[in-house]
């Protein structure tokens, strides 16, 4: 982890801060980066869903034996 200086519109931090339930600009942003990582994995994750690529649910022996 590093230190650096930046500048934050302060209105948007406020806007971050409520929106994500943090107290502190570190936190806003540790939590906004969060957020943006784990809605990457998210999206990539609907992606397989919709191509179902690497995905069983188009294989039907698989899917036969999911509802037993």
């Amino acid at each position: 982890m590093y230190k650096t200086a930046l500048r934050i519109d302060e209105n948007l931090l406020a806007q971050a801060r409520a929106a994500l339930g943090t107290r502190t600009a570190t936190e806003t942003i540790h939590s906004a980066l969060a957020e943006v990582v784990a809605r990457q994995g998210r999206t990539r994750l609907f992606e397989r869903l919709r191509s179902l690529e690497g995905i069983d649910l188009a294989d039907d022996t698989v899917m036969r034996e999911a509802w037993r």
